[in-house]
């Protein structure tokens, strides 16, 4: 009866509207949190704000936490403890004692483990934790184990104490970047630095950091030519460092659109030192030099469609030699994949069964059938280089390397909503497109600018209706003027540019966008500094750092040609899934939001998408044009 009463006080709790949680607390495993259940419209960094936490410590404190919540969902918001120099005391009622109980759960049909997990108010991976059966699958009748908490609420209160700590601005830096990189929010920086709400950073000056941020330190890289190296972080569960890993080969796939004759194999147990091509297996084995690849194979011209599948190939193939030079013993297999024949006759083979990484393939057409083997077979899979396709949902060996559209406007929405607070934002206003990517980023960017402040000035603009001069009693004098334009169409933005550009001579101008803008051929790129365009990125390449020098160079002297974007993501690709596999070993799945890294052009943070699904690269560079022809980073955006 007693543990009855338990279970039914728990799931009381947790069907309680989030008016109830944001009094009470609650203590798991010595941990204080607060249990929030979830509204409509809710995000990870609206919860970030309203409880004045960071990002990684929600995703910490819910491990498998889905990248999009659900509405009705129960998850732990962390209560800060926070030390002070100069006590500021707050009353707080002193969390619940929480005694962990077992209840026992008959599977029924058409129940799954998130379904169970959700009914009693428990993460996946708790269930699977108490669970460990539920590895091979779960069945109808079977009898699970479910840890109940019951909760006892103390209101004895007990004081929280807070502190600030100097920091100089450096050139470049913004309160969006500073607050990613030190863990807070941006409305926090603001708030230890009341000035900031009507002004902007400036270079030189000291500003005041929340006691409860931490600095994100830098990763160092050592002398080898391209030689990488990851912070020495030690996780709990399975991410500890492999020992003796010296003594294992690890195999690892790369699947690429080569239409070459046949289901041809290139297989690249070692890079010659004189020829890091090697030789290649096709119909009949031939040698590459190693300028020849983008040009010829067997004797036949390169077609020009596979050029950047070539030149990611030889991204992959120095990143292969550099691990070997720190000791990795890796034997590469490449295959073609061009289409569905050639998918299916590749998964026959008893090497591709034996696979401890695949990358590829490259179209997420052509993906289904082999996601599917390396779940049931349990080897990570990697899609370089396609943001669509929904494999990530369902299937947790699943690795997406470029983000979403869809995730990329909400986080640019979520930046112009933090970084512009109080600025002057004016939405152009322009025929069609209404359900571009443009558009609806405008719409999302007028949400996330009202959510923080209703006292941001916000204007809509008809440069075709109302002309240039008409807009200039809108115009801020001595502040920034903030531009959107809601459309992709060429012509509508090329006009837009050529009039902010007209405007920027005598106001403070900087255009929101999103990369589709700099492809647009018919606008200059000198246009795009004078309007200092900005927007949000998941590569950027800094040719001034040591480690992109170095690699510029080996690969200029190797392949005779010039790094592309290809070349620069194929090395980021199999350098760090090969370093994470050569440190964790072949199930690395959640060691990854903890594995930092420093790339070429890439800033990888991986995170669950659904709680049985699989991981998305969630990290984004801030790109600024600026007027003086500089291209720079403003920073990055991610979980850590």
């Amino acid at each position: 009866m007693k543990l009855f009463l338990a279970v039914c006080l728990f799931l009381l709790l947790i069907a309680m509207p989030h008016s109830g949680f944001s009094q009470k607390e609650v203590e798991i495993s010595g941990v204080k949190y607060i249990l929030h259940t979830v509204k409509k419209s809710e995000t990870v960094f609206s919860l970030c704000q309203k409880y004045k936490v960071t990002q990684k410590e929600i995703l910490q404190a819910n491990q498998g936490l889905a990248a999009v919540l659900q509405t009705g969902s129960t998850i732990r918001i962390p209560v800060k403890k926070v030390e002070a120099e100069a006590p500021a005391k707050v009353e707080i009622a002193k969390p619940a004692q929480v005694d962990t109980e077992l209840y026992y759960h008959k599977v029924t049909r058409k129940q799954t483990i998130f379904s169970i997990a959700k009914q009693y108010g428990i993460t996946a991976n708790d269930l699977i934790r108490f669970n460990p059966e539920l590895s091979n699958g779960l069945m109808v009748g079977q009898v699970l184990k479910i840890p109940v908490k019951t909760v006892s609420q103390l209101t004895e209160p007990i004081s929280v104490q807070q502190s600030a700590t100097k920091y100089k601005v450096e050139k470049g830096e913004t309160l969006f970047s500073l607050a990613a990189r030190f863990g807070v929010e941006v409305s926090e920086l603001k708030k230890a630095n009341p000035s900031l709400f009507s002004r902007s950073l400036e270079a030189g000056e000291t500003i005041l950091i929340p006691a409860h941020s931490e600095l994100n330190s830098k990763v160092s890289t050592d002398e080898n030519p391209i030689s990488l190296k990851a912070e020495e972080i030690y996780i709990s569960g399975n991410c500890s460092p492999i020992s003796g890993k010296n003594n294992q080969k690890y195999k690892a796939g790369l699947l690429l659109p080569f239409y070459l004759p046949g289901n041809d194999q290139i297989n690249l147990t070692g890079i010659d030192k004189t020829s890091i091509i090697g030789k290649i297996s096709l119909n009949k084995q031939v040698i590459l030099a190693a300028g020849d690849t983008a040009t010829i194979i067997n004797g036949t011209n390169i077609d020009p469609k596979i050029e950047g599948f070539l030149e990611f190939y030889e991204g992959v193939l120095l990143a292969v030699d550099s691990l070997q030079n720190k000791g990795m013993n890796i034997e590469l297999f490449v295959f073609d994949a061009s289409n569905q024949q050639m998918i299916n006759a590749l998964l026959q083979l008893d090497e591709f069964r034996d696979l401890n990484l695949i990358i590829g393939p490259v179209y997420p057409e052509l993906q289904e059938t082999v996601a599917s083997f390396a779940a049931k077979n349990r080897i990570p899979m990697i899609s370089p280089l396609s943001p669509t396709g929904n494999f990530e949902q369902n299937n947790s060996w699943y690795f997406k390397v470029n983000p979403t559209k869809e995730f990329q406007i909400e986080q640019t929405a979520t930046y112009i909503g933090s970084e512009f607070l109080g600025k002057n934002f004016i939405l152009l206003q322009l025929s069609g497109n209404s359900t571009s990517t443009e558009a609806k980023l405008a719409q999302m960017s007028i949400e996330k600018l009202a959510e923080q402040s209703g006292k941001n000035m916000f204007h809509e603009y008809n440069f075709q209706k109302q002309g240039v001069n008409s807009i200039k009693p809108i115009l801020s004098e001595t502040g920034e003027n903030i531009f959107f334009i809601p459309t992709d169409n060429e012509a509508q933005v090329s006009v837009a540019v050529t009039n902010l550009n007209a405007l920027a001579e005598n106001y403070n101008i900087v255009l929101m966008g999103t990369p589709t803008l700099t492809k647009l051929k018919s606008i200059q790129t000198e246009n795009f500094h004078r309007v200092r365009l900005r927007y949000l990125s998941h590569y950027f390449i800094d040719y001034n750092k040591p480690l992109v020098r170095r690699f510029v160079s080996q690969y200029r002297e190797i392949f005779s040609a010039e790094p592309t974007q290809f070349s620069h993501q194929g090395f980021d690709v199999a350098y760090y899934f090969l370093s994470a596999l050569y440190r964790y070993g072949k199930d690395f799945r959640n060691c990854l939001p903890d594995y930092p890294m420093e790339l070429t052009q890439m800033f990888f943070d991986f995170r669950k998408v659904t709680p049985m699904g699989g991981y998305m690269n969630t990290g984004l560079f801030v790109t600024a044009y600026e007027r003086n022809f500089d291209i720079l980073n403003y920073g990055s955006i991610g979980g850590k």
